[in-house]
């Protein structure tokens, strides 16, 4: 079988980052950056073996690009998505899949009504601790998960000036958080309400610091971060999970700012009624590697990407709308 012929479009940092994950795999060709200015994805390109295109529609009427990886801001998703799907291409979108709940539920109605691969980039799903803890909750021998903390902090991002405006972002509630809604969604559930308090950034015009409740059928997620720590505070994540007999936990610090500079802190640990804490061992495979695999392999496949669907996106962007208007209004919201 001959390489898959993929488009990434858009060339900042989510765009470097999947171009680079494909660029290892001998079954994918990149095909094309596509970017209005050539000022990154000339050198982009350039690194992955591929061409700077500054013509989307030359990359959509082109019939051997069978698939386009779309990580162009969030403003520009739902006209890339129908663009693509109208063209035939198979379609992997980065998060959050729209910024509006009518937006997404369009794309998804779309994404329903064709025959192509579509998949939502929450890249959670792919982090191998994330799995494992996924793994642990439905083998069951913890018992029913009860509660979940997450939280995701950080100084303010220094590579996109999109973060200045979060009207075109959602701001950290929307564009940040929305990583743990989704987590909470997998490991418990249907969402069923939203309450928040939160922070209004004067840098951006958006929450970007807040602490969001979220209730299960089942069960309750906490998920607290954002984006206004001091210049000096590493990147820091923590994912725990309480279950009937145990708990589990995930706590990531990077070396610095961002997750990928410098050496990092990353634990996963088991709690149990009896015994020591177990210290977890997996394997530290890269979760966007993992994820452009997958739908890879689901378009050579050609089989659903059951994995990140376009549902599954809809649910963590309805947490994330719930937590804005709850933060502004001081009440529960009822999804």
């Amino acid at each position: 079988m001959s390489a898959t012929r993929i488009a990434v479009l858009g060339a900042g940092f989510m765009g470097g980052t999947h171009a680079r994950a494909y660029a290892g795999r001998d079954d994918v060709e990149i095909a094309a950056i596509y970017a209005h200015s050539p000022e990154r994805a000339e050198p982009l390109a350039a690194e992955v073996g591929s061409r700077w295109v500054d013509d989307l529609g030359a990359i959509l009427r082109d019939p051997s690009i069978e698939a386009v990886d779309i990580c162009l801001p969030t403003t520009s998703h739902r006209e890339a998505f129908d663009a693509a799907l109208e063209a035939g291409k198979h379609v992997l979108l980065e998060k959050p899949i729209a910024l509006t709940e009518a937006d997404a539920r369009s794309m998804v109605a779309r994404a329903a009504e064709s025959d192509r691969v579509v998949m939502i980039a929450h890249v959670l799903r792919f982090w191998p601790e994330y799995v494992e803890i996924k793994r642990i909750i439905e083998s069951g021998e913890l018992g029913r998960p009860l509660a979940g903390l997450a939280a995701r902090r950080q100084p303010f991002p220094a590579w996109s000036k999109l973060f200045t405006q979060a009207d075109l972002t959602g701001g950290a509630i929307l564009d940040q958080m929305i990583h743990d809604y989704d987590a909470m969604n997998w490991m418990f559930g249907h969402p069923l309400s939203v309450a928040a308090a939160g922070m209004l950034n004067p840098r951006s015009d958006g929450y970007d610091q807040t602490q969001v409740l979220i209730r299960y059928e089942e069960a309750s997620g906490l998920v607290d971060g954002g984006m206004m720590m001091p210049e000096s505070y590493p990147f820091t994540t923590r994912m725990e999970v309480l279950c009937e007999r145990g708990s589990i936990e995930h706590h990531f610090r990077a070396g610095g700012r961002s997750f990928e500079i410098g050496e990092p802190t990353n634990e996963l640990t088991v709690y149990r009624n009896e015994g020591d804490p177990e210290r977890i061992t997996v394997e530290q495979t890269d979760a966007y590697e993992n994820e452009t695999a997958y739908f890879i392999e689901c378009v050579r496949a050609g089989r659903p990407a059951l994995r990140a669907t376009p549902q599954d996106a809809l649910a963590a962007l309805r947490v994330a709308l719930a937590a804005t208007e709850s933060a502004a209004s001081g009440k529960a919201v009822v999804l």
